[in-house]
């Protein structure tokens, strides 16, 4: 299975060997979404943990059960490391707040360039 689709994203296996998640625009996310969203990229990286692209900006709206699912024990599950790619500044100062006072169970980082967010998630393709 290289693809799959949740109601609030897409996600395709690279080549490189990352699951890169799109949002879709617009979208709102709960804990729900944030579920279906883990368990896809589970699934997409054959059932073991994988390193993750995530182009969240399209995302309108995100749950604080969702953000705290995100870096649940569940997510650690799927996830070795996440790169989180944002588009605005006002979405660079919430996703800073969130990985400056959220407890993190694997390396995640912000960037508003996709090149670098890539280079950097495949310096953790070894860890």
């Amino acid at each position: 299975m290289g693809e799959a689709t949740s109601r609030t994203c897409t996600f395709r296996r690279d080549s490189r060997g990352f699951v890169h998640a799109v949002m879709k625009p617009g979208c709102e996310m709960a804990l729900d979404d944030a579920k279906e969203n883990v368990a896809a990229i589970y699934e997409l990286a054959g059932r073991s943990r994988s390193l993750v692209l995530v182009d969240s900006r399209g995302v309108r709206w995100q749950s604080r059960e969702a953000r705290d699912y995100f870096t649940s024990e569940n997510a650690a599950e799927a996830t070795s490391a996440v790169a989180l790619v944002v588009g605005s500044p006002i979405s660079r100062v919430l996703g800073s707040f969130f990985l400056r006072f959220e407890k993190h169970r694997f390396p995640t980082a912000l960037f508003d360039d996709e090149a670098k967010a890539i280079r950097w998630l495949l310096e953790h393709s070894n860890e």
